[in-house]
């Protein structure tokens, strides 16, 4: 049994290092189309790099700051701002010091609420939420928890989006805060499977 989770384990690590070098190369690939339709329209393009090993929520004309509570009252950063930092936030992860359990599907006969496995490990220092996009953009949140210490377990949610039967991939971002509930310290995008009817 424990040679059984030791596989498992591993697989999961090897599918998270493949998830997160995909959506890697996805923004990059983004960022050269971009900046290739900027330049064959004539504009000048200049590109600013921000780099940070801890994202401090700054909120700006109108924006929501992060406000994080275990009530379930977290309010993650727009979209863009989320794309932004999710490279800069992802050393932690990958350096080892961030240990991310979840089941890799959920199931739903409703296509409203799902029973899953999303935990903070036991393993972990940091209190730790997760949201859940519809894909990608991380534009369509379907669901967003409140903080989780570690050890603590999410066995079901509510998505704020129906879906039809049928299965889907959707992202849960992982994202660790320091004690001051408002610094992000680690943030990492994880694929998973929805599966309806």
């Amino acid at each position: 049994m424990a040679e059984e989770e030791k596989k498992n384990s591993k697989s999961r690590v090897i599918i998270i290092v493949l998830i997160v070098v995909i959506v890697l190369l996805l923004v990059a690939g983004t960022i050269v189309a971009v900046l290739l339709m900027k330049n064959n329209s004539g504009e000048n393009t200049s590109v600013e790099t921000e780099t940070q090993t801890e994202a401090q929520a700054k909120p700006d004309d109108g924006a929501n700051p992060l406000i994080l509570d275990y009530d379930g009252s977290a309010v993650a950063l727009d979209p863009d701002e989320l794309n932004k930092q999710i490279e800069g936030l992802q050393q932690k992860v990958d350096a080892g010091q961030v240990s991310l359990e979840f089941q890799n599907t959920a199931f739903s006969e409703n296509g409203t609420d799902f029973s899953c496995h999303l935990a903070n490990s036991d393993m972990n220092t940091e209190d730790m939420f997760f949201n859940i996009y519809k894909d990608g953009t991380f534009s369509e949140q379907i669901y967003l928890s409140g903080l989780l210490k570690p050890g603590q377990v999410i066995e079901s949610f509510r998505s704020e989006i129906p879906f039809e039967p049928g299965e889907y991939e959707v992202i849960v971002l992982f994202t660790t805060v320091a004690d001051d509930h408002e610094t992000m310290t680690s943030q990492t995008p994880v694929v998973i499977n929805l599966v309806v009817g």
